[in-house]
Formats: structure tokens, C-alpha cells, sequence
């Protein structure tokens, strides 16, 4: 991790230019091959892309001990990506979908099937896509239990001392026998506590419809 830290910026630089490269040509498999059944392959790549900067962001404050324009840009990274990173996929899905069809010489109409949701269908939506998440969390902190097994430190856990044992400290012994499952699951787990606020937000606040305003 030291030599990633020692290059911050450049992994930074590359992990969004691998994202982005990555997520166009699923795009182009996904409607040129109408391979749709892929796209829990974004979902996996969207995860792992902001587990890996959050984790960058993470260390390298654990480092420095200090809270610089550096984390301050992975949290802005981060934020971005769950409060309209969805919504700017879907733009660019749409964009895909209309270049195919013109490429193959089909009706937009074959391909278009994307449409955006405002309201409750669209909170709806948004409270799925959680759902998948935190299925998929509980699933692969299942795996690390089976496979690595709980640590002892679990026995003597106080929850007043949590926080400060588990994000203070460079290395921890929760909740598993494995220092590199340890670190990716505390990592992880703040991830889906952005995810929690921001997908339930739009229960509370419905996404609204942008009216077109006619020139007077």
C-alpha cells in the first residue's frame, strides 16, 4: 500500500480513467451484443471502484494524520457517485442505446427501453438497487466468516471503544483473522452507509421531474 500511497494521484487518476473506459465498452456489449444480462457486472465494477478509492482515501489519512485536499476529493469522488452517478449512467445508457441502434440500422425504439423514473418508482428503484447491496455485503461477509473465521477480539468488543478500534488504527483485529478482509470490510462498510442515506433519501424526498420552461 505504501508504494500506492507514494503515488496517490496517479491511482486516483487511473481507478476513475479504468471506470469510465470500462463502463463504455459494457455499454457497447451490453446493446451491440444484447448482452443485458451483464449489467451486475457494472454494479460489481461500480463497488469495487469506490471501495478502492475510499480505501486510497482512507490510508492515506491514516499516514498523514492529517485531512487534506486529497481526502477531500475522494469525498466529493464519492458523493458524486451516489448522488448522480445513477442518474448520469442512466443519461449515457440512453446516449449508447441511440448510436447502436443508428450503427445497426435498427428503430431506436428496439433498443430504447431505458426510460428515467421521478417519484416514488423512481425511490423505488433506488431502494432495490440497496437492497442488492447490502444482500451482497451480508453474502461476502458471510464467505470471509467461513473462510478466515472470527477473530478472538470479538469476545472482548466494547462499544463505546468500536469506532476508535476499528477507523483509528492502521491495522485492526475485527472482525476477522485476516488483515486485508479486516480492512476491506470497514472500507466497505462505509460505503454502504453513504449508499443507506442516499437511497433512502429519495423516499423521503422524492426525485422530481424537471419541467421544461417554455420562452416567453
Amino acid at each position: 500500500m505504501d508504494f500506492v500511497l507514494d503515488h496517490k494521484w496517479v491511482f486516483l487518476i487511473l481507478a476513475e480513467t479504468v471506470f469510465w473506459v470500462s463502463t463504455l465498452s459494457f455499454l457497447v456489449v451490453r446493446y451491440w451484443f444484447n448482452l443485458k444480462k451483464l449489467s451486475i457486472a457494472f454494479f460489481i465494477l461500480f463497488l469495487l471502484n469506490d471501495l478502492w478509492i475510499a480505501a486510497m482515501g482512507y490510508f492515506d489519512y491514516l499516514r498523514t494524520g492529517e485531512f487534506s485536499s486529497y481526502q477531500i476529493i475522494i469525498l466529493v469522488v464519492i458523493a458524486y457517485a451516489f448522488l448522480y452517478g445513477k442518474s448520469d449512467f442512466q443519461k449515457l445508457d440512453r446516449f449508447i442505446q441511440r448510436k447502436v441502434a443508428k450503427w445497426r440500422g435498427l428503430p431506436e425504439s428496439e433498443l430504447l427501453d431505458s426510460k428515467p423514473l421521478y417519484g416514488m418508482q423512481h425511490a423505488k428503484q433506488e431502494r432495490q438497487n440497496l437492497y442488492k447491496h447490502i444482500l451482497l455485503f451480508i453474502t461476502i461477509q458471510g464467505v470471509f466468516w467461513l473462510v478466515f473465521g472470527l477473530s478472538d477480539a470479538i469476545s472482548t468488543i466494547q462499544l463505546d471503544s468500536l469506532w476508535k478500534d476499528w477507523y483509528d488504527t492502521t491495522k485492526t483485529d475485527l472482525f476477522y483473522k485476516n488483515d486485508t478482509v479486516n480492512n476491506v470490510t470497514r472500507i466497505w462498510t462505509l460505503i454502504l452507509a453513504i449508499d443507506v442515506v442516499v437511497s433512502l433519501s429519495y423516499t423521503v424526498a422524492p426525485k422530481k421531474e424537471k419541467k421544461a420552461t417554455r420562452a416567453a
